[in-house]
């Protein structure tokens, strides 16, 4: 690591006398006395030539828990004086400014804290910072906070004294330079600091200058005037890092001014953050006009830099100063005194690994001269490995870690286990856990000495603690020597099972095992899941020859003198016992046995028959059906209708029987049938017997006749005929006669297709009211409602006429008039032509009038007239019709 100095580390601030500030910096730290009690300290740093507030006194301090923001308690810290910090600024070829003074003051307050969950937050919060700072918005009306967290009761965090500062940076800078300055905090316990850039927190404001009590966190970051912000507080063409290892600062400003800086130290034990502060100061820059400044690069600008911890004992120097002349180097080998040079950039091999300061003198001895600093790291390659117990069960692990490695003597181990395990990190070479959680879980080891750092990252298993468990199915004990056992085992991989049979055991997981008799038995089960971790179950079980009952039986039988006989089957442990049990047409309900004979039923039909085994509570059971037939019977019927010859008769079987039937059907008139249901033409009248024959041919064997006379009774159909007078006529001469031709019939019925005109007149006459074909008939019907029907087609000639649609009255002998054209004379007429005006030119009442196309005597001009023409058809029954129409005069 490496660091430059401008002749000397100077430790000043500044301001000017603007308005009330006077507020330069500060930071707050503190230290763990024990018995839950802290020492805090309060440094602030304040600009001497303001005309602000002088340090308080006593100071106001605040203190939070984290979990709430709530105030717990509030403190007047007694004023211990101040001191004046001193402007060293020796470098001969720079006159520095001589407008400065700042006062720096440490308050300290002892306090007891008792441990809190997520623990406390200490504050100071004042106003106001300098009008000329650079870098911020209003900063005349910025104050400051500085604040420090103290940890909780987590992992004893609380007992924790924070990191404080070695050294206040240099508060004045030349612009165009470079500053390395080591910014490290110590940390009296011992623990991982990280560095990083931070925004400072506003404060109190001009009109509240030192709030009490003091306000609550969250407190607000300061605002960055636009082109600085906190990675850039030294704004554009700047530049400005820290090192988050080492804690190296480094700068190099361009712009002049006052610049408000804010660096963080984050505290961490076993990898987990416990603490923060920030300290807030400033930089002024000024132009310096160097003309000659011994300049040296980080180690690790270096070309030959490959690392810290490569085991490279040779540095190859590179020299960035400029206007100078001679160059006198010191390689801070501590082993011998010959380690210069005056070589411009040279080069030096080091006796061993360590740390080293360099030193570069530039132009030594002259009145301007300048000397520039760089840390070398020298040390061989950093190694972690780590050896663990192997995998072990769930319950009750202790996993042993150690750790290996080829750091010297202060080479530091951090542990860190995971989530799922308690504790969740430790420190040292040896270091051991307890794993909640079964499964893969991965180790980190950090192994840190100086600079260098390795990792090694081991995953260890913890095997899953099996949980023997087994069952049997529900009521095992009825279902025989063959048993199936139920694994509900978890986290199991191997299984044993020994059955209380000398040399019979299995590896299956739920096997099914037959055991050679009836009887108890010990069964034993054992589960693992490694050769470690195993769980074992045992059962007694009882288990009993298995329960079977089956019977035969008497084939089926008639009711007239049915006897049936069980004859049973059964097998069993030797205190079953057995019965059978009838339904409720049985002359007896239940026998006791295995056999059963005698038995007679009521009524035919299906009857179940159950014979019953039973031991303890397992039940076995056998179920069959005995038929017991009916007689047969014999009937049948015919479907309703009029009996009309032809007429076909459908005939309807309503024979029973239990067992198949056969049929015979005689109709009577000569013909038989063997279908179920027949149908049958009868196609001449007269009475016809009919005889129905039925055989059954098991069960109740029997043969069944039965005739019915008088069902069928075939009645004559007459014979339907008439004639017209005639079968065309005209619509005004519509009448026309019809004479009855029938035979046979006593009722006459005539459709005549003309409306809803009909007749029952025997020898009728009717008038059409309708032109067209008319298709009309007449149904003559008997004494006994048999009907027959005749059919005739009629002509009535319509109304018809025509009139032309042009004419031309030209005086020639074609076409010279307009009269309609009919064949039939109207009953009434009125025919009116209009122009079209409206004004009527011509008016008939008689059909036979022609229009010779003139008005009041003088033909009328050729165009289209329109006409209306009312008339009836034939008589004064006859409705009135109208008609329009257009007809075209040409000349």
């Amino acid at each position: 690591m490496s660091y430059r100095l401008l002749s000397a580390l100077i430790f000043f601030v500044f301001s000017f006398n603007v308005n009330a500030s006077h507020i330069v910096g500060g930071d707050i730290y503190y230290n763990y006395l024990g018995n839950n009690q802290y020492r805090i300290f309060i440094s602030v740093f304040r600009d001497c030539l303001s005309n602000g507030a002088d340090f308080d006194s006593p100071l106001p301090l605040g203190i939070f828990l984290n979990s709430t923001n709530a105030m717990v308690q509030s403190h007047d810290v007694p004023y211990s004086g101040k001191n004046n910090v001193p402007v060293t600024f020796n470098n001969p070829c720079v006159i520095p400014p001589s407008n400065i003074c700042t006062e720096n003051s440490i308050y300290s307050i002892v306090v007891t804290l008792p441990p809190a969950p997520g623990g406390y937050r200490v504050a100071y919060v004042r106003c106001c910072r300098g009008p000329n700072i650079n870098n911020l918005v209003n900063p005349d009306d910025t104050g400051l906070t500085l604040t420090v967290n103290i940890p909780g009761v987590e992992n004893n965090g609380y007992q924790n004294s924070s990191p404080r500062f070695n050294s206040y940076p240099p508060m004045l800078l030349c612009n165009n330079d470079q500053l390395v300055f080591n910014h490290s905090a110590s940390d009296p316990d011992g623990d991982q600091l990280v560095y990083s850039l931070a925004t400072p927190y506003r404060g109190g404001t001009p009109n509240n200058p030192m709030p009490v009590p003091t306000p609550a966190p969250p407190y607000v970051p300061v605002s960055w005037l636009g082109g600085f912000s906190q990675a850039q507080p030294l704004g554009p063409g700047s530049s400005i890092a820290i090192n988050s290892t080492t804690g190296v600062l480094t700068a190099s400003p361009n712009l002049t001014g006052r610049y408000v800086v804010g660096i963080r130290v984050d505290e961490y034990r076993n990898g987990v953050l416990i603490s923060s502060m920030i300290r807030d100061f400033i930089f002024r820059v000024f132009n310096c006009n160097i003309t000659m400044e011994a300049i040296l690069p980080l180690e690790t600008e270096l070309p030959s830099y490959t690392g810290y911890c490569v085991g490279n004992l040779n540095v190859q120097f590179v020299n960035n100063s400029y206007g100078g002349t001679n160059y006198l180097w010191d390689f801070g080998d501590p082993t011998t005194t010959s380690d210069v040079s005056t070589a411009f950039a040279p080069s030096y091999n080091y006796p061993d690994t360590g740390r080293y300061t360099a030193m570069l003198v530039v132009n030594p001895g002259w009145p301007c001269t300048d000397t520039a600093y760089m840390e070398i790291n020298l040390y061989n390659e950093l190694t972690a490995q780590i050896t663990h117990t192997d995998s072990l069960c769930l319950l009750n692990n202790q996993y042993n870690f150690v750790a290996t490695s080829d750091g010297l003597p202060g080479t530091q181990y951090s542990w860190n286990f995971g989530t799922n395990s308690t504790p969740q990190n430790a420190t040292g070479s040896t270091a051991s856990t307890h794993f909640t959680t079964e499964g893969s879980h991965q180790v980190i080891l950090t192994t840190t000495y100086s600079v260098c750092e390795a990792k090694d990252t081991a995953i260890v298993y913890v095997i899953p603690q099996p949980d023997a468990s087994f069952s049997m199915p529900s009521n095992y004990e009825c279902d025989g020597l063959e048993v199936t056992f139920i694994n509900t085992t978890q986290n199991a991989t191997t299984h044993l099972w020994n059955f209380g049979v000398g040399g019979t055991t299995s590896t299956e997981q739920s096997p099914t095992f037959v055991f050679p008799a009836g009887g108890t038995y010990t069964v034993n089960y054992y589960a693992s899941s490694s050769p470690q971790c195993i769980d074992s179950m045992q059962a007694t079980i009882q288990v009993n020859e298995k329960l079977e009952v089956s019977f035969t039986q008497s084939p089926d039988q008639c009711i007239t003198d049915n006897l049936f006989d069980f004859i049973g089957t059964v097998a069993g442990p030797s205190h079953a016992t057995f019965h059978y049990t009838f339904d409720s047409e049985a002359n007896v309900p239940t026998v006791q046995g295995t056999n059963a004979s005698g038995i007679t039923y009521s009524n035919p039909g299906s009857h179940t028959v159950v014979l019953t085994g039973q031991f303890d509570n397992c039940v076995e059971t056998f179920t069959s059906e005995v038929f017991v037939y009916s007689e047969p019977t014999i009937d049948f019927g015919m479907l309703d209708g009029l009996q009309c010859a032809p007429f076909l008769a459908q005939f309807t079987n309503y024979s029973t029987a239990d067992s198949p039937m056969f049929f015979e059907w005689d109709f009577g008139d000569g013909t038989v049938s063997t279908e179920t249901h027949p149908t049958h033409l009868y196609t001449v009248p007269g009475q016809f017997p009919v005889t129905l024959t039925v055989t059954t041919a098991e069960g109740c064997i029997d043969t069944l006749s039965l005739t019915q006379v008088d069902l069928v009774d075939i009645n004559p159909t007459p014979v339907a005929a008439f004639i017209a007078d005639r079968t065309e006529a005209d619509i005004c001469n519509s009448v026309i006669n019809f004479t009855n031709q029938s035979q046979g019939a006593v009722a006459y019925y005539y459709h005549f297709d003309d409306g809803y005109n009909y007749s029952t007149e025997e020898s009728p006459s009717q008038k059409f009211y309708t032109s067209g074909d008319h298709y009309m008939y007449m149904i003559a019907t008997s004494d006994k409602g048999c009907t027959d029907t005749a059919f005739q087609k009629i002509y009535i000639e319509p109304f018809t006429f025509f009139i032309p649609n042009t004419f031309t009255p030209d005086g020639d002998e074609f076409n010279n008039a307009l009269e309609a054209k009919m064949w039939l004379t109207p009953f009434d007429w009125e025919f009116r032509i209009y122009n079209r005006w409206g004004e009527m030119v011509f008016e008939s009442f008689d059909y036979r009038a022609a229009w010779d196309g003139t008005y009041n005597g003088e033909l009328v001009p050729s165009g289209m007239y329109n006409y209306t023409l009312k008339y009836r058809p034939c008589s004064m029954e006859d409705h009135i019709l109208i008609q329009n129409g257009h007809v075209n005069v040409l000349r």
